[in-house]
This record gives structure tokens, C-alpha cells and sequence, in this order.
């Protein structure tokens, strides 16, 4: 069996911009309609430990099924996200959180990550890229990849 079939060729610099506006355009109207903040985002951890899925307790579930769809499935999507990003390399990880979860400017991000402004543009475009191949195995299966 020959594995480059599962490995689309994908347009990195058209995936990044795909990315980059799904983040700028659709990510504040997910959050709006989920009625979340960017609080419910983990930040990235480096402790290397792995950690347990968190339980839904039966309060929890009873509120869920109270939900209208269009905001369950808003929460769902923000779920994606936030399991997208934290399976990226840690690099990555402290990249798409910083920039597009927090907002700061990317100068600021290039610090955080110790590079020079071309180098974190070079891992910028990565992250969104590998960001874009994990959401699209996720639950919802929102593909943002641009196929060459």
C-alpha cells in the first residue's frame, strides 16, 4: 500500500491565508455564538505529561441538551479548535495561541518563541498548516487546506 495517497499535496501559502481569515473572520463569530471567550482555549502546556479528557458531570449534561444546536455545534467547532491546536508541535502550538487566540502582534509571538521575525514567519505558515491538517480530522471535519 502506498501512503501517498493519504498525503494530499497541499498549497501551504494558500492554506496559511485560509487559516489566517477563518481566524480573523469566522473565529470571533463562533465564540459569540458558542457564548465563550477565549478563556475556554487551554493555554499551551509544556509539562510533557499527558493529561486525562476532562468528564461531563450530569448537571453539566443536562445543561447541554437544554442548548440550542446552532450554539452546541458553535461549541463543538471551538472544541475542534482547541484539540487542533493543542496536538500541533509545541512550537506551533505557542504560535496559533498567541497570535490567534490572545491576539498580540506578531512581533511580540516572535519574541515569545525566541526567532527572528523571518523565521517566525517561515513557523508561522507551518503552524497554520499543520493546524489546518489537524482540524480537518477532527470532529466536525472543517477542512481549511488548499490542494494544489
Amino acid at each position: 500500500m502506498e501512503l501517498s495517497s493519504l498525503f494530499p499535496v497541499i498549497d501551504d501559502r494558500a492554506t496559511a491565508k485560509k487559516v489566517k481569515n477563518f481566524f480573523e473572520k469566522d473565529f470571533e463569530r463562533l465564540l459569540r455564538l458558542a457564548d465563550e471567550q477565549t478563556s475556554f482555549f487551554r493555554s499551551p502546556n509544556y509539562d510533557g505529561m499527558p493529561k486525562s479528557p476532562s468528564t461531563i458531570n450530569g448537571q453539566e449534561a443536562s445543561v447541554i441538551k437544554c442548548i440550542t444546536s446552532d450554539t452546541a455545534k458553535a461549541k463543538s467547532i471551538l472544541s475542534d479548535i482547541d484539540i487542533a491546536i493543542n496536538h500541533c508541535n509545541k512550537t506551533y502550538q505557542t504560535i496559533l495561541f498567541y497570535r490567534y487566540i490572545e491576539c498580540l502582534p506578531d512581533w511580540r509571538v516572535a519574541q515569545k518563541v525566541k526567532y527572528s521575525t523571518t523565521r517566525y514567519n517561515e513557523l508561522k505558515i507551518a503552524a497554520l498548516v499543520e493546524f489546518a491538517e489537524r482540524l480537518c480530522v477532527q470532529k466536525n471535519h472543517i477542512d481549511l487546506r488548499a490542494l494544489k
